[in-house]
């Protein structure tokens, strides 16, 4: 494998995580949600979601047929489920939208600056096709039908895709948590990637999800990590009893408005959630607004409320591994911004490191206090109480 300044690249991932007795599983399945329909590419009935599934493996790692070790899952081999014939043609699709989102929003631009990467004597794709050979943490292993751990659902943002957390989903399984996500996006024909089933919150998705994810998890907690749009599909929905037991809210892009008029314009389902329900978990909201928490827009809202901002700038992609894996190509590829790029990386590990430790506090289990070795990298509130020094 090649590596990273030195390093291999497997080892330089494995820095966002801590020494962990978890080995990760990673499985692949399939669920329906009869509640919204889907017609496209020969298929027609309750829109597919393709669920990706990592969780801690317990006992020894089998090596699967045809390889004579068990071998890490690749990044390309995590979309390659087994799936009926009829949705075969949808999920190539997919795919190819992914692909592309993948191009658009992780390869094409620097962190700083609106003019494409050069990559000649390559192209885009070559660089895509090198990350995704790359192997990943995990080992396929079979998931389990019920689990004595708390399960996450993810939910990805607007253009976003399943699989564009990995790092994330790592991080939790070493940890001793279930983490799944699926595709919220569906091809269709004609549309641009991304474009809705339907023109108002997908809460039956959200729903489907975390109804699979308290079975699985067999009377443990369930908890829910969304980012961008997954965020605010959050907030339009979590409000209802028993869904979930803690919401992690990854910068909805509301945070820093004060218009409420721009506000109920462009997000009103959002606004009208926020403003006319109460939340029965503990939240924490994690967003870069070039200011103080609380948000602006989330002052009033009535549930119990954490808050993270990052105290240097901390782009909207940052929040997602697909997104930083640019890093692992320095040396065999163009990385104009690799020094913003660590700064970024740097970020998301002490950001993971505050997401686990929030919800093993809400799971009841040992928290993993993070370490931040160059001081404390976010504004908080409620303001943390000062470390008593006195020795009393």
């Amino acid at each position: 494998m090649r590596p990273f300044n030195g390093v291999p690249f497997m080892l330089v991932c494995g820095m966002l995580h801590a020494q962990s007795p978890h080995p990760i599983g990673f499985a692949d399945t399939l669920l329906y949600n009869d509640s919204l329909h889907y017609s496209a590419f020969g298929y027609s009935g309750p829109a597919p979601l393709f669920l990706q599934a990592w969780f801690p493996l317990e006992g020894t790692i089998a090596a699967p047929v045809g390889r004579p070790d068990p071998g890490n899952v690749r990044f390309s081999e995590l979309r390659k489920p087994a799936l009926p014939s009829a949705l075969q043609p949808v999920y190539e699709q997919l795919v190819f939208r992914m692909d592309s989102a993948f191009v658009e929003y992780a390869l094409r631009y620097p962190c700083e600056g609106d003019g494409p990467i050069d990559y000649a004597p390559y192209t885009e794709q070559h660089v895509k096709d090198s990350l995704f050979a790359l192997g990943t943490h995990a080992y396929r292993a079979a998931l389990p039908v019920r689990s004595p751990r708390p399960v996450i659902v993810y939910h990805h943002g607007s253009q976003g895709f399943s699989d564009e957390n990995v790092w994330m989903a790592e991080h939790f399984a070493e940890s001793g948590f279930i983490f799944l996500s699926c595709n919220f996006h569906w091809p269709l024909e004609g549309r641009s990637y991304g474009y809705p089933l339907v023109w108002e919150p997908d809460r039956s998705s959200i729903r489907t999800m975390l109804r699979f994810a308290r079975q699985l998890a067999n009377g443990n907690k369930v908890f829910y990590i969304g980012h961008s749009w997954g965020a605010q599909e959050g907030w339009c929905t979590l409000h209802e009893l028993g869904l979930a037991d803690a919401f992690i809210s990854l910068e909805t892009t509301m945070e820093w408005k004060t218009d409420t008029a721009e506000v109920r314009d462009k997000w009103p389902h959002v606004l009208e959630a926020i403003t006319t329900h109460s939340y029965p978990m503990p939240i924490l909201m994690v967003a870069d607004t070039d200011g103080r928490p609380p948000f602006p827009m989330f002052r009033g809202v009535k549930a119990d409320i954490r808050y993270l901002d990052p105290k240097q700038p901390f782009v909207h992609e940052s929040y997602t591994s697909a997104y930083l894996l640019r890093r692992a190509v320095v040396g065999r590829f163009a990385v104009p911004d690799r020094h913003v790029l660590d700064l970024q990386f740097d970020l998301h590990t002490a950001m993971l490191g505050e997401l686990l430790a929030f919800l093993q506090q809400q799971a009841g289990i040992p928290v993993v206090a993070p370490h931040h070795r160059k001081g404390d990298p976010f504004l908080r509130f409620p303001v943390p109480a000062p470390a008593d020094t006195t020795g009393r």
